[in-house]
Order: C-alpha cells, then sequence, then structure tokens
C-alpha cells in the first residue's frame, strides 16, 4: 500500500483491462488496487502470496 510508479501503473492497467473497472489508474497502490489483486487471486486460485499483495507467485501467475 502507498507505492508509486509505472510499474503500479501498469497493474492498475492490466487490472482494469482484467474487468475490475472499479481500479483506477492513478500509479499509487491504493486499497481499489489491493481490492483488484485479492479478487484477482481468487479468481484465478493464486496461492502464495498475502491476499491483495502483488508479489512473485501473482506476478509469474500473470505472465
Amino acid at each position: 500500500m502507498g507505492d508509486s510508479g509505472p510499474e503500479v501503473r501498469s497493474l492498475q492497467e492490466m487490472l482494469y483491462g482484467q474487468g475490475f473497472t472499479y481500479v483506477s489508474v492513478t500509479g499509487v497502490y491504493d486499497a481499489q488496487t489491493k481490492r483488484g489483486v485479492s479478487q484477482l487471486q481468487r479468481d484465478r486460485s493464486i496461492k502464495g502470496d498475502p491476499p491483495g499483495v502483488y508479489g512473485p507467485a501473482t506476478r509469474a501467475a500473470m505472465e
């Protein structure tokens, strides 16, 4: 939470493109971004990262 930059913006664009339209593309990892990552993890049964954390397991599942 609170991280910012082009990587966060890319994550938000990907989430928005996947249908998580409540995620705003701001470049700041905010509550909506965390919610989108959590939902993505649930939808795709991604394990290995805490809910809402875009860590190595979630990153690998998205590549």
